[in-house]
């Protein structure tokens, strides 16, 4: 695994010094504001979260303009570093010779500063305001610098939006803008009275509505903190660990480390919420390891951005998304978690089944003869010593907490010290070295990387045991973050100095006072260097979260001009009516219209907007509000590997040097399991809304269901390369193990799920029969050559 603690990983305040004094004086001065508002928006939400000051309405105001002003500032920063820098080059400037490129992009450097100048004065200008904009302004009337404000607020939050994430979104939004102004021009069921410039801009940005609105607001609180964790884990290394536990999965796996980008990528996915951002994080890591594995570079591209798009939709955090939808839903986190627990299984165990299959086919599978194999892995004296270990601190917890009723810090210092005493206690009855040398040992290598576990236990602890708030969970998981990173490091370092000393001393006597002295010295340097390492995680979280700040306020002004408007319920009414009342048609009409408005966006914002649109037309049809909400968000997600867009397959193309469309071919036959999931969700609506009898039946049926669907879209069983009779075949079984519940109407109930077992347990028995050769001759495939 690699090593996350080593001294030349954990800081260089000097480098980064000696880097700082070699830049230019614009350069210096732009750092320094970056550095002074990110580590300050980090530190100031971690202490709303804490103590709650104000209203949250009116800390998403002064996150706005905080946020906003820092995305344009490190866009100033990224001209001032390189002005010839053509990577983000439009249709416009792309054909302008190098002289005028460089001026165009030092001007733009400029209006980058200008414009983050105006963003901090429109919010402040609003903060101060808030308490006559909230109540008397809405009687009385605004001010005219209150509308200029609010039309500024509405520019900044498209443009922010155009520059982080193309003009896919920035379009919606400005065609919102216009349709709410021009209403009165449209023709038929779109036309309305029409707004006024004031009507824009107090809807949109005045009111506290729509910039200012409840997106923002979560996004200012929920999200905020989790990006934030995020941005702090990976400047801690947690993405090294990731990666390194993947690795080691691959060495004992014959499919080899393709399954590394399955397994990172659901782990990062999970909090980026951008699939293109999880495929270029996690992919410049994992599609060289497969391509040097021997897997096809459109493959390797196919695969991580698949996996890329999936971890978006994996509890807890969804890519951000679920604290979206629970706050619309009005439900508590956990129920969001709950509801999407299943749906994401089952997506990720079409990915994992699909990649097996395609390694298998193509022949890239790799033979570890040294590696002790997973089960052996699994049941080794090490994995058993670290159950033992986590059944010793899970119990030390529970007597802490629940039975003697220790606050949350108190039940957790408590566990960890059973932890050490358990650790102290294998050193002693072990007779190979000495007690010191075996416990440092092994404090040292737990601090290599299973530390990560600690803040991921209480993150899920706050959510699911104690159903925390997100921010609230969020908080106690970022603190603790940092408590066992600027305590864990320098224990670490002081255990690797002890445990050489101790080493030592068992040949030459007892270590020297100086060397001990030595080890202090260390231990405390790294101490101080780890509390560097987490301003810079500080500001990394508030720079990864500065992008999202602009398009959060682009929805926000979007859904506000749709929904005054009454566009959205116009849309409604008219997608029932197309759809002439038949379910089906109105969720093929949604998953389009999911997929169309989801193309180039990421999930988050592309989930409220479909979410807006389309939920409301679903549950007129009878299906569950909550099942709604997942089924566009999961085409939302698919989006991503959606041509002719695919912003997932597009980064993993570019790092995989593989055609774009030939990746994107491979993408949707890794993933097209995934494009059939959410019909069987409505369909079975017990795998998202739990039942007793219900959900086990589901889960059994539909991921049996899944198996035989994936082995027709990659042409293979295991075994076999399938012709077109065992292809249908196992389609139908596919069909009826996940759909045979919508012929309810027709047979009855209990007609359904006879078939639905039936043929679950039947596609389940073949392939069964197909992994152990027992297959009879008559349905055995024919024998073809297996693709290279």
């Amino acid at each position: 695994m690699t090593d996350t603690t080593s001294e030349t990983e954990i800081w260089s305040p000097r480098e980064d010094l000696d880097a700082f004094r070699e830049r230019g004086i614009v350069e210096q001065v732009l750092l320094v504001l970056i550095t002074f508002i990110g580590v300050g928006l980090t530190a100031v939400t971690l202490y709303f979260a804490w103590g709650r000051p104000i209203v949250r309405a009116k800390f998403a105001v002064g996150f706005f303009g905080a946020g906003t002003a820092l995305y344009y500032l490190t866009q100033a920063l990224a001209v001032a570093e390189d002005p010839t820098d053509r990577s983000d080059a439009t249709l416009v400037t792309d054909w302008l010779p190098d002289r005028a490129y460089r001026l165009v992009r030092i001007v733009d450097g400029v209006v980058c500063v200008a414009i983050a100048g105006a963003a901090a004065v429109a919010s402040y200008h609003v903060f101060t305001s808030y308490a006559r904009l909230d109540g008397p302004a809405l009687i009385s009337g605004f001010q005219n610098v209150d509308l200029y404000v609010g039309l500024v607020i509405v520019f900044l939050a498209i443009d922010a939006t155009r520059r982080a994430y193309g003009w896919s979104i920035a379009l919606v939004a400005v065609g919102s803008v216009l349709y709410a102004y021009f209403g009165d021009l449209m023709p038929g069921f779109l036309q309305h009275p029409g707004f006024s410039l004031e009507g824009v801009a107090t809807y949109g940005a005045v009111r506290l509505t729509g910039a200012f609105g409840f997106i923002m607001e979560i996004g200012a609180t929920w999200v905020a903190i989790f990006i934030m964790f995020a941005g702090l884990a990976r400047e801690f290394g947690a993405l090294d660990v990731i990666l390194g536990l993947g690795q080691k999965l691959g060495e004992n796996l014959r499919s080899g480390v393709v399954h590394v980008a399955v397994i990172s990528s659901m782990a990062m996915g999970s909090i980026t919420g951008s699939a293109a951002a999880n495929a270029a994080t996690t992919g410049s890591f994992t599609i060289p390891m497969m391509k040097e594995q021997g897997v096809r570079k459109d493959f390797a591209a196919a695969i991580e951005s698949v996996a890329s798009s999936g971890g978006q939709i994996m509890p807890p955090v969804m890519g951000v998304a679920a604290f979206l939808m629970a706050d619309i839903l009005g439900v508590a986190y956990v129920r969001v978690i709950q509801a999407a627990i299943i749906p994401a299984l089952l997506f990720y165990f079409s990915v994992g089944v699909a990649v097996q299959f395609a390694v298998l086919r193509y022949g890239w599978t790799t033979e570890n003869t040294d590696g002790p194999g997973i089960l052996a892995s699994l049941f080794s004296r090490s994995a058993l010593l670290k159950s033992l270990y986590a059944l010793v601190v899970v119990g030390a917890f529970y007597q802490a907490r629940v039975i003697l009723g220790f606050s949350l810090f108190a039940a957790a210092a408590a566990a960890l010290a059973s932890l050490v005493v358990a650790r102290l206690l294998r050193a002693v009855v072990q007779n190979q070295r000495s007690t010191a040398a075996d416990f440092a040992s092994g404090v040292a290598r737990f601090f290599d990387g299973t530390h990560f576990a600690i803040p991921m236990s209480v993150l899920i602890y706050t959510l699911v045991v104690m159903q925390l708030s997100p921010m609230a969970a969020g908080l106690y998981t970022t603190l603790t973050l940092i408590g066992t990173m600027v305590l864990g490091n320098p224990i670490a370092t002081l255990a690797r100095e002890l445990g050489g000393l101790a080493d030592e001393s068992d040949a030459s006597g007892s270590p020297s006072n100086v060397s001990l002295v030595a080890a202090i010295e260390q231990a405390l340097y790294t101490f101080v260097g780890t509390g560097y390492r987490t301003l810079k995680g500080f500001r990394r979280g508030a720079i990864d979260m500065a992008p999202l700040v602009g398009v959060l306020a682009a929805m926000g002004v979007i859904i506000s001009m749709l929904t005054q408007t009454g566009l959205t319920s116009e849309i409604s009414v008219r997608m029932v009516a197309l759809g002439g009342g038949v379910l089906l048609v109105v969720l093929i009409l949604a998953m389009i219209t999911s997929i169309l408005f989801g193309l180039g966006m990421p999930t988050p914002a592309a989930y409220i907007l479909v979410a807006t649109l389309l939920v409301s037309p679903l549950t007129d049809l009878g299906v569950t509000e909550i099942t709604a909400h997942l089924f566009v968000f999961y085409f939302a997600m698919l989006s991503a590997i959606t041509p002719p867009v695919a912003v997932g397959v597009a980064v993993g193309s570019r790092i995989a040097n593989s055609g774009f469309m030939t990746a994107a071919k491979q993408a949707m036959k890794i993933g097209a399991a995934g494009f059939l999931i959410p019909y069987a969700l409505v369909v079975n609506d017990s795998l998202v809304n739990w039942t007793l009898t219900g959900t086990p039946v589901a889960v059994f049926c539909v991921f049996v269901g899944v198996v035989a669907l994936t082995a027709v879209t990659i042409g293979f069983d295991g075994r076999h390369v399938l012709g077109i009779p065992h292809r249908a075949a196992y389609l139908a079984l596919a069909m009826l193990a996940m759909y045979a519940p919508a012929l309810g109407g027709f047979v009855g109930g209990s007609v359904t799920v006879l078939l639905q077992v039936t043929a679950a347990a039947v596609a389940l028995v073949g392939l069964a029969l197909v992994q152990l050769d027992r297959l009879p001759p008559a349905v055995t495939p024919a024998p073809r050559a297996r693709d290279r």
